[in-house]
């Protein structure tokens, strides 16, 4: 397959049934998510170092989209259209996966959160199924004391962060073949359909990755496994095998770093951004070529807290240091309306799409997250939705209320309550402000301070 029929397809001139015909002879089945692609790794050393060629195909099983739905759901029988099959390819691999899995909004310390035995990847871990998202996930993989996981190579985007212990990953075959070593606080990118594995550098502890990917957008898309686990591309542009693919790293913008490995988010750098009155800081990463996942760590002050806000994309967010609480409601944030998840470092949570949520820090501490968003990604889907926030002047009195009785019992003084400005979290979209009142911001603009009120990220 070229790179212009990839460019077509990605352009919307070639469709789906056409994409997978084209495809068919490369696909191979597996089921997902670990599945080892290389059945004779010659079952090299736990910590030896060469990925090999897949092996051979397996006969062929029912993919997602030929698996009938139990509980089918159809369109209003009253409008265009009507009657027609709504159809969820994730939320029916999540019905008929043996994949080990959890639900919900939040998980509390995935560096302790409980993982089970997952045979097709060699090592333990657990799936983050977060209620509402139907762009991105998250993983978590345990690999044993000195040994690693299966080889896999995936069609859709993936970063890894390290929550315990240490490691390295393979990368490429041949000539081609980069090592990347990771450990706690790590972010590092996996190509596109590149070929890698995982080991545990520590002969006597597990080591631990959260991966994060755009799995569910690409089933949702083309409701192939076999696409989605086996497709035999190479893309050339986000992956060269190059020797410094995981050690360059350029500053691209006041507060943008290409890069496909940071060593250590915990002490990464936060840029000040100026430009809009000061006191934000943040700082985003360009990775492996991505044009759907957008990393990106901030930080908020003691005492502080975030307006309430909703957007249009989906975001999973990892605490690296600090604690604290956030509310997520579907129609607004007051007691009776929202949920409240609390946070610490290592938790990761993950707001509905839409959703009204809010942050606050509650510890004696910044509080520092790592968060992973879709950028412009629904601009450019089309989704005619904007950033909602609710504006200091706006807030129900008894949202600063109920921090300041949560501080109280944390031992913080309220008397230090105020918003944080930091808007890093959507960076670049347009912003709703109240009933007939939007606009758009840079992508890298924040707002500026206006007495301790401030718009948030």
């Amino acid at each position: 397959m070229s790179g212009e029929f990839f460019d077509n397809l990605f352009t919307g001139l070639v469709s789906r049934r056409a994409f997978l015909e084209k495809v068919s002879t490369a696909a191979v089945a597996l089921p997902l998510v670990g599945t080892p692609v290389a059945e004779a790794l010659a079952q090299q050393g736990s910590v030896s170092g060469q990925v090999v060629t897949p092996s051979q195909p397996k006969a062929a099983e029912p993919d997602i989209d030929q698996i009938p739905d139990d509980n089918p759901t159809y369109s209003p029988s009253n409008i265009g259209g009507g009657g027609r099959l709504e159809r969820n390819f994730h939320r029916r691999w999540i019905k008929v996966s043996k994949v080990p899995m959890v639900e919900g909004y939040a998980i509390y310390d995935a560096r302790t959160q409980e993982v089970f035995p997952w045979p097709e990847i060699e090592a333990r871990g657990v799936y983050l199924n977060f209620s509402g998202n139907v762009h991105m996930d998250g993983v978590i993989y345990e690999i044993p004391p000195g040994k690693a996981m299966a080889p896999r190579h995936n069609f859709y985007e993936q970063n890894l962060i390290g929550l315990v212990g240490r490691g390295y990953t393979i990368f490429g075959e041949g000539a081609r073949t980069s090592k990347v070593e990771w450990g706690e606080g790590s972010l590092f990118a996996a190509p596109m359909n590149v070929l890698h594995r995982h080991y545990n550098s520590d002969p006597a502890k597990p080591a631990r990755l959260l991966a994060i990917t755009t799995f569910p957008f690409m089933l949702q898309v083309f409701g192939s496994l076999r696409l989605v686990n086996d497709l035999a591309f190479n893309f050339t542009d986000r992956y060269d095998g190059s020797p410094d693919y995981f050690s360059k790293s350029k500053r691209i913008e006041q507060r943008w770093d290409e890069t496909n490995f940071v060593k250590d988010m915990r002490l990464s750098e936060l840029v000040e951004w100026n430009e809009r009155g000061g006191g934000d800081r943040s700082i985003f990463w360009k990775m492996a070529g991505q044009t759907i996942l957008e990393p990106h760590a901030s930080e908020f002050e003691v005492g502080s807290y975030k307006l309430g806000h909703r957007h249009p994309y989906e975001a999973i967010i990892l605490t690296l240091n600090g604690k604290g609480f956030s509310l997520a409601g579907k129609d607004g944030l007051d007691e009776s309306k929202s949920v409240k998840l609390d946070w610490k470092d290592g938790s990761v949570v993950s707001p509905p799409y839409y959703w009204w949520h809010q942050h606050f820090n509650t510890g004696d501490t910044a509080a520092r997250y790592f968060a992973m968003t879709e950028g412009d990604f629904p601009k450019r889907l089309g989704i005619p939705l904007d950033v909602q926030q609710i504006e200091a002047n706006q807030e129900d009195p008894r949202i600063k209320q109920r921090f300041e009785q949560e501080l109280k019992k944390a031992g913080v003084k309220s008397a230090e309550v105020h918003h944080n400005l930091d808007e890093s979290d959507h960076p670049g979209h347009a912003h709703s402000h109240g009933p007939g009142h939007t606009h758009s911001h840079p992508h890298d603009g924040d707002h500026s301070h206006v007495g301790d009120h401030a718009h948030e990220g």
